[in-house]
């Protein structure tokens, strides 16, 4: 299948905004889920219990918005968020209402015991006793998305939009503080740093070579989210920041990018007490995603020429702002942040709340 012309004109601008560059007009690239849901009139519920379901209405709804240049990831489950976070994952239609929000169960699964079986049999076969144990749903929906990930993928190709970062690469922090929970974990980091710091190192040194592989395979420049949730910098302390975040932030990103991907820098929360740090990072080659919460006009001061910023059209704004309201912060993106390394996009995620109508001025702003 030979993609349509708009597809390549459409990565030709990404990709010149991650290189620093000023393409014919600023990109634009979009997370959504929830909201496809209800642009599309399907419920919440059956939208997470049907990965074809998922991303018909993904799709459906970027052909609604118009001319989108792409999308994050083309199909999602929420399910496979329990494999990010250890924790089984709360269903609407199941445990929640129908049309609500899905929920993270976070409860202390990993106990401080495990820390010494984790040494002892190896991150791994550890985490595959875990895996069945607690999150055979999570390891389900992961192999659905395998599965019909690349379905889309093409799907989207031939519509003419680029799946712009359908891969990750975690971070082993994200993984204990989910399943410890964020406050036995913080405690741990307190009161027995050593043993926390060796189960990340072998943790490190498993994905190290996983992540490798992974990239080498697909051996195409496509996008890695390299999230931030539990590890940004408002969380925690600069000196446990820089011993048990850093470190591993950094050779993740240092590896997709030595292996031809491109880290996509999904930083939730505030970062900007370590926007600097980011300088350290491969130049040209990664993209900071923030959520609002980053103060973006002062990172673009720091990274101008370095790093290619995405983002970050308020979620608040989106559900209760009016379209006058986005044009006007839109504006304020594409002068001060664009029109060099900049892709334009929402805060995160748009969220189910949305106005169609603000979306709208979001994805037609870059026309202006």
């Amino acid at each position: 299948m030979t993609p349509p012309p708009v597809f390549f004109e459409r990565l030709q601008r990404l990709q010149t905004a991650v290189a620093c560059g000023t393409p014919d007009r600023v990109p634009l690239s979009l997370v959504m889920d929830a909201f496809a849901a209800r642009t599309m009139g399907v419920t919440i519920a059956d939208f997470v219990k049907d990965v074809d379901l998922a991303g018909r209405c993904m799709l459906g709804t970027m052909e609604k918005l118009g001319d989108v240049d792409s999308i994050q990831f083309g199909v999602y489950t929420p399910a496979v968020l329990g494999m990010l976070w250890l924790s089984p994952v709360k269903l609407p239609g199941r445990e929640l209402p129908d049309n609500s929000l899905w929920q993270l169960d976070e409860q202390v699964r990993i106990q401080r015991e495990d820390y010494d079986a984790i040494l002892e049999m190896g991150w791994r076969p550890w985490f595959r006793q875990y895996v069945g144990k607690y999150l055979g749903e999570a390891a389900a929906a992961g192999a659905a998305l395998q599965e019909a990930g690349p379905r889309f993928a093409a799907e989207y190709m031939e519509r003419g939009y680029v799946v712009f970062s359908p891969m990750t690469a975690d971070h082993p922090f994200e993984h204990l503080a989910g399943g410890r929970t964020v406050k036995e974990f913080t405690l741990d980091l307190f009161q027995i740093p050593d043993k926390v710091q060796a189960v990340l190192d072998l943790m490190m040194a498993d994905s190290r070579e996983r992540i490798r592989e992974t990239v080498r395979a697909i051996g195409q420049p496509i996008g890695y989210w390299v999230g931030s949730w539990r590890t940004a910098p408002e969380f925690l302390s600069p000196r446990l920041w820089d011993r048990f975040v850093w470190p591993y932030m950094k050779e993740i990103v240092e590896i997709v990018a030595e292996e031809g991907g491109i880290p996509v820098l999904h930083y939730d929360a505030d970062w900007d007490r370590e926007i600097e740090r980011l300088l350290d990072l491969p130049a040209r080659r990664c993209v900071l995603a923030t959520d609002s919460k980053t103060d973006i006009f002062r990172a673009k001061k720091i990274l101008a020429g370095h790093m290619c910023l995405l983002g970050d059209v308020p979620p608040a704004l989106l559900s209760l702002g009016t379209v006058a309201d986005v044009r006007a912060y839109c504006d304020r993106l594409l002068d001060e942040v664009g029109p060099d390394g900049f892709i334009m996009a929402m805060g995160c995620s748009i969220p189910p709340e949305a106005k169609f109508e603000n979306v709208k001025a979001m994805v037609d702003s870059v026309h202006r």
